[in-house]
């Protein structure tokens, strides 16, 4: 069998399909799976060398003179393919196995732009997590050939082999925890206030071994946060090498973005500080860790100027450690 997975972007949304495509390859192991992804998260199939990855190159995709001939350039790498599994449920990712003619092709019940027309078997929409959404196709597909016990969740990063990322941890008896404060220039209004981060530290240095998880958005940061708070920062790192240091934690702290969710497919509890994330599609499997929120009446939302910020200003540091 020669199935095709489509999930383009973002990242953390690449990550939460992950155990779906784990189950699907445990339940047909003689079968092909290529995943159709862009160039720009191609990396995240690394740790899975059963997914060979069919690369979508952003820039072309992006631009409106050349989006349909770089739709047709991958429809030709995947032609001979049986059947598509869409996890994204948007016109370009459904216009792939369209025009590759595959003569199978599913949706997990999410779409846009009436992609759901383009799909053969369009699963019903539920208002449900990411995860089950993309668990629910794999079960479905399963069931459709007589394999069952798709839709369960499992951290499929939890053993696989990562690149060694040092000493970043001391030994010692403390309970080790990531704190996270940044979030994807795009998706800046999930950010917990930083003055919120700066208490917490204070609050849980003694009775936790910490570390700040800074990344590229957060460059301004690392020259004052950890010798202003006496929480050290994890080294700049290679992706890989991060989720190694993540996996040896013992909790996550972060709020809606991809480190939360890496996390989450590293087998590492975590606590999610939500604002405007609707708590129910960006949520978390059963069993991985706790979502912090106000729950303010104009929350959620997909308000990305809000000035107000305060599903997030009101979630106090008091709070966090309550749950910590």
């Amino acid at each position: 069998m020669d199935l095709v997975l489509l999930r383009l972007s973002a990242l953390g949304d690449i990550l939460r399909v992950l155990p779906a495509w784990a189950n699907l390859w445990e339940a047909f192991p003689g079968a092909r799976f290529r995943a159709v992804v862009e160039d720009r998260h191609a990396f995240l199939l690394e740790p899975l060398p059963w997914l060979e990855p069919v690369i979508v190159r952003r820039k072309r995709l992006s631009n409106p003179l050349t989006a349909l001939s770089e739709l047709k350039r991958v429809a030709g790498l995947v032609r001979e393919a049986e059947v598509s599994l869409d996890f994204h449920g948007i016109l370009k990712a459904a216009l792939i196995p369209r025009l590759a003619a595959i003569p199978e092709r599913w949706g997990d019940g999410v779409t846009k732009e009436f992609a759901g027309s383009l799909q053969t078997r369009p699963l019903p929409f539920r208002h449900q997590t990411r995860y089950d959404q993309a668990l629910g196709l794999s079960e479905a597909f399963g069931l459709s050939r007589g394999a069952g016990g798709l839709d369960r969740f499992r951290p499929v990063l939890k053993s696989v082999e990562l690149p060694d990322p040092g000493a970043v941890w001391p030994q010692g008896a403390k309970p080790r925890a990531v704190l996270v404060p940044g979030a994807s220039r795009r998706g800046a209004i999930k950010r917990w206030p930083l003055r919120h981060w700066i208490t917490l530290a204070r609050l849980l240095k003694d009775r936790w071994e910490l570390r700040w998880s800074l990344g590229p958005e957060e460059e301004d940061l690392r020259a004052w946060l950890p010798e202003a708070t006496g929480v050290p920062a994890l080294p700049r790192l290679g992706f890989w090498q991060l989720a190694a240091a993540l996996r040896q934690a013992d909790r996550v702290v972060a709020p809606d973005t991809g480190l939360l969710h890496l996390a989450v497919v590293l087998g590492v509890p975590v606590l999610g500080l939500y604002g405007s994330s609707d708590p129910v599609v960006a949520g978390l499997p059963g069993g991985v860790g706790t979502i912090l929120r106000t729950g303010i009446s104009c929350s959620p939302c997909r308000e990305r100027a809000c000035q107000r910020r305060q599903c997030l200003e009101e979630l106090l540091p008091g709070q966090v450690l309550d749950h910590l």
